[in-house]
C-alpha cells in the first residue's frame, strides 16, 4: 500500500479488476478490455477535512482500498468528505465498506460526509439500505466552519 499522502498534495490510488463473463463471472487477469476501473483521489481541504474522490466501480476488488485509505485519514485526525460524483457502480462489498467507515469515524470522533454531487443510482442505494441518516450529505460541497477536528 502506498504511503500516506503529504498534506497539501493529492494522492491517487488506481486499482483495476477484471470479470470475465465467459467463465461464469470469475476473475480473469488477462482480459484487460473488460477491466473495472477504480481510483481514489485524496485532496486536502480547509479546516482539517480531506476530500476522497471515488471513481469507477466500488466493488469487491476495490472496497478494501477505499476502507483503508479513509481509515488512515480518520486516524490522522481528519474529517472525510466522500465524493462519489464519478462512481459508476456500488455492490454489497462497497456498502459493507461504507458501514465500516461510519463506525470507524464515530469511534474516532470524526465526521464522515457525502458530497451532494452524487449520481442518482448511488443516492438511491444509500437511501434503500438506510445509510443516509449516518452519513450526511454535504449540501454546499464544503465543510462547515466549526468542524475543525483539531480546534485551537
Amino acid at each position: 500500500m502506498a504511503a500516506a499522502p503529504a498534506r497539501g498534495r493529492e494522492s491517487v490510488h488506481p486499482v483495476s479488476s477484471t470479470v470475465n463473463p465467459s467463465n461464469g463471472g470469475g476473475f480473469d487477469g488477462d482480459a484487460d478490455d473488460q477491466a473495472a476501473p477504480f481510483a481514489l483521489r485524496l485532496e486536502p481541504m480547509e479546516r482539517g477535512w480531506v476530500r476522497v474522490r471515488v471513481e469507477g466501480e466500488l466493488a469487491l476488488t476495490s472496497a478494501s482500498t477505499l476502507e483503508l485509505a479513509v481509515e488512515r485519514e480518520l486516524q490522522e485526525n481528519s474529517h472525510v468528505l466522500l465524493d462519489f460524483s464519478r462512481i459508476d457502480f456500488i455492490d454489497s462489498a462497497g456498502l459493507r465498506a461504507m458501514t465500516a467507515l461510519v463506525r470507524a469515524a464515530k469511534a474516532k470522533g470524526r465526521e464522515l460526509r457525502l458530497s451532494s454531487d452524487m449520481p442518482d443510482h448511488a443516492r438511491r442505494l444509500m437511501e434503500i439500505v438506510g445509510l443516509l441518516p449516518f452519513v450526511p450529505i454535504e449540501a454546499e460541497d464544503s465543510p462547515h466552519e466549526g468542524d475543525d477536528p483539531n480546534p485551537s
